[in-house]
């Protein structure tokens, strides 16, 4: 038997090196010299101790094709992911457990879209990505072994298409879009069931925490005198937290205030973390031209950073880029429906869904004139969705042009022209200008103004087109000399109305910044990186008061009020109990009180999310604190009561004792890579070390366990060599290199890193092919 287990462990022994050896050999190629065909001349691919990469080529189309090279070597199996995502085409690859979201995809035939987008692209335009895709095509050739998840599926990678970088694109409307309208559909039920007055009371366009650029705060509607509050406390699961809504911050300071005189921008995207980072660092230069910043593996241009004149970043508009239609089918004939020009036939479409070790399905996708049937509303009416993503002019490569524009104009023409998710652009200039516009196609809007779904069959409501780049709204050289953005309300009157509201966020993080920003005398880019990690809890504050006065000679709740009292530290601090209590006792108040409310809304439909309520602060506390007779929570006789009874019960269900649940014990990172659910035994080695983190949402440093900053960038054009860095995850996707989660511990500590590379570690030469 002895001589058996040695045997057997020796044998795993081989198995393990064999495998081992395999992986190793899909590391990409960090030294020496390759022959890459189509270059016109030799490119320098240097990387710096954390793998920052510094591309250097004789014109644009070679940097191109080297980039595609180096993001093929380092991250194929990411860029592989995104480009299935968009298109419905993961279950091919991954099995039966991705087919749900392969057909919730499949149902906006982005393939086929992306080949439309391609063909309509100039020329150069189409070139760019073709010499790109051939890089991406030799990269994955050259490497030793096929990356290594493919290892783990048993599958071989696919070739790297033209059509894939828009599919990446696309994969990005997805991130920053509601598809499928659910913040329509779910505003729109509330109005459907509620008394009207109660549903304008509960979504509000604002609050008294706006900030926006332009205009004042929007005051939250008088409490209605109609309605009823149910019985609170029931369990609501879906509800779970809606105060994890994230997103991203940017700002430009204009060199009029600035210690060194240049105009200074910030910018950290708030994205879902995983392992590798979605954004790959990289330093472009070709001719005169050297640009810096943030690429999206699987296209060939930078997304955000500076090119030495100027400097841009972007947060989510969280506009209304989708709206529900309601669609009128023919009584006798359910394959016609109503439109302005007549009764119609639906087009189907008969879409293939591959599946790994499975047969294919096909799934029917019927169109409308105005998008593809999307569900059926608590009334059985069906639905389409129109969404700019399925039009031609929404999505484009026209983003690259800001690597080559020189001044604050020309950038705002360019974004508002560009075919991206709909964004809060802000760019500043090295002449010490700064701006604001929204990058993306926006929609021409005719006889209503897109809050909730509706029939169009008549033509009275229409898109008319869109809004020509000149048209966009912008915002330039403020007299206050700063410009923010955190995907709240930006702008007010007709500006708002063209934008529209697609469940923008409460204004609290954006009126944080705001007073940070014109609180400086003569900011720097120290200054800047410390407002990104300003974890204050100045929306808390008013919260904690409330409780202390809700527990006031409430003696079975001393040692809740006692933390509250003193274990607050004013911040999402990691070693703050009160921070933790009072944020608990909030979102308990949060999903009693409004679940209360809008609960025939989710007898109606049991789809309906109170997480699509994202202004819902303000009604709440105009309840809590002006506590309408009419609207005391059943079963209670007062207001106190009520709230009294909901901190008990939530006080009920902690376990641990109070001493021990600081914040810090509940955000704690998750940051994986996405193969490592399903192979559990390979975490330690995939996955970041998990570790509390400060910050949460409703705060500049917003930070959940698996979201969060995607990057953390701070620069001046012209003066890149000042400049501030940082991302999580690392570099590379390949757990054997050394840029894998190199620099994830200075994102995590904050600790500033230069945004220029450092002194080259590596380098690798490409060379024409003779």
């Amino acid at each position: 038997m002895k001589r058996i287990g040695a045997v057997l462990a020796a044998l795993l022994i081989v198995a393990g090196l064999s495998i081992y050896h395999r992986v190793a050999q899909s590391l990409p190629r960090l030294e020496g010299e390759i022959s890459l065909s189509g270059l016109s001349a030799l490119v320098t691919l240097e990387r710096d101790a954390l793998g920052a990469v510094t591309i250097r080529g004789a014109n644009r189309m070679d940097v191109s094709r080297a980039l595609g090279f180096v993001h093929a070597q380092e991250r194929f199996f990411q860029m592989d992911l995104m480009r299935r995502s968009a298109a419905g085409e993961l279950a091919a690859l991954l099995g039966e457990g991705a087919i749900s979201i392969d057909r919730s995809r499949r149902i906006h035939r982005m393939r086929a879209r992306a080949e439309r987008v391609l063909a309509r692209a100039d020329p150069r335009e189409r070139e760019l990505v073709t010499s790109y895709a051939e890089g991406v095509n030799a990269g994955l050739a050259s490497l030793g072994a096929s990356p290594f998840e493919y290892l783990l599926l048993r599958q071989q990678p696919s070739a790297w298409t033209p059509e894939d970088s828009v599919l990446v694109i696309y994969s990005m409307f997805f991130q920053l879009n509601d598809e499928t309208g659910r913040h329509d559909a779910d505003v729109g039920l509330l109005f459907d069931v509620l008394p009207r007055e109660l549903a304008e009371f509960l979504t509000p366009r604002g609050t008294e925490w706006d900030a926006p650029l332009e205009g004042e705060p929007l005051e939250v509607a008088p409490i209605p005198a109609v309605g009823s509050m149910g019985e609170i406390g029931a369990a609501r699961p879906s509800d779970r937290d809606p105060t994890s809504e994230l997103g991203s911050n940017n700002w430009v300071v204009s060199g009029k205030k600035t210690a060194h005189g240049g105009a200074i921008l910030a910018s950290d995207m708030h994205l879902g973390h995983a392992v590798p980072n979605i954004w790959f660092r990289a330093l472009l230069e070709w001719g005169a031209r050297r640009i810096v910043g943030v690429t999206l593996p699987g296209t060939p241009s930078l997304v955000a950073g500076s090119n030495g004149h100027i400097a841009w970043g972007f947060t989510n508009s969280n506009g209304d880029w989708v709206d529900l239609v309601e669609i009128e089918v023919k009584d006798d004939d359910p394959g016609r429906y109503r439109t302005p020009a007549g009764w119609e036939s639906f087009v189907v479409h008969h879409e293939r869904i591959d599946v790994k070790g499975a047969e294919p399905e096909v799934l029917d996708v019927r169109e409308t004139i105005w998008g593809p049937l999307i569900d059926e509303d608590h009334r059985r009416r069906k639905r389409a969705v129109r969404w700019i993503a399925h039009d031609d002019r929404a999505v484009n490569l026209e983003l690259g042009k800001l690597e080559t524009t020189d001044n604050l104009d020309e950038a705002l023409r360019v974004a508002a022209g560009s075919g991206i998710p709909p964004q809060n652009f802000v760019c500043a200039d090295r002449r010490g200008a700064i701006g604001w516009t929204i990058a993306g196609a926006m929609p021409r809007r005719a006889g209503f103004d897109g809050r909730l779904p509706g029939s169009w069959a008549d033509g009275a409501r229409r898109w008319d087109g869109y809004l020509a780049p000149e048209e966009h709204p912008r915002i330039v050289d403020p007299e206050m000399g700063a410009i923010w953005t955190a995907n709240a309300r930006v702008v007010g009157g007709d500006a708002l109305d063209a934008i529209g509201d697609g469940g923008y966020s409460l204004g609290a993080r954006a009126r944080q910044i705001r007073d940070s920003l014109l609180s400086l005398e003569r900011p720097s880019e120290a200054d800047m990186l410390a407002i990104q990690l300003d974890d204050r809890a100045l929306l808390l504050d008013r919260w904690r008061t409330l409780f202390l006065e809700v527990l006031r000679e409430r003696e079975p709740l001393a040692d809740v009020r006692r933390f509250i009292d003193e274990g607050w530290t004013g911040r999402a601090s990691i070693d703050s109990v009160g921070y933790r209590l009072v944020r608990d006792l909030r979102q308990a108040v949060f999903e009693d009180i409004m679940g209360a409310l809008t609960e025939p809304a989710r007898q109606a439909d049991e789809r309906f999310r109170l997480s699509e309520l994202p202004q819902w602060e303000g009604p709440l506390w105009k309840l809590v604190t002006e506590k309408p007779p009419h609207l005391v929570p059943h079963p209670y006789r007062s207001w106190e009561e009520a709230l009294a009874g909901i901190v008990a019960r939530r006080a009920s269900r902690w376990t641990e004792p109070l001493s021990t649940r600081t914040w810090g014990a509940a955000n704690v990172s998750a940051i994986r890579h996405s193969l490592s659910p399903a192979v559990p035994m390979l975490s330690r080695w995939l996955d970041m070390p998990k570790r509390s983190l400060p910050g949460d949402s409703d705060m500049p440093r917003v930070q959940s366990p698996s979201h969060g900053a995607s990057e953390r960038l701070v620069v001046a054009p012209g003066r890149e060599d000042q400049g501030l860095f940082h991302m999580p995850g690392g570099q590379s996707g390949h757990p054997l290199s050394p840029h894998y989660g190199a620099g994830h511990e200075d994102w995590e500590e904050g600790r500033p890193t230069p945004l220029l590379p450092g002194p080259t570690r590596y380098e690798l030469v490409l060379r024409p092919s003779p």
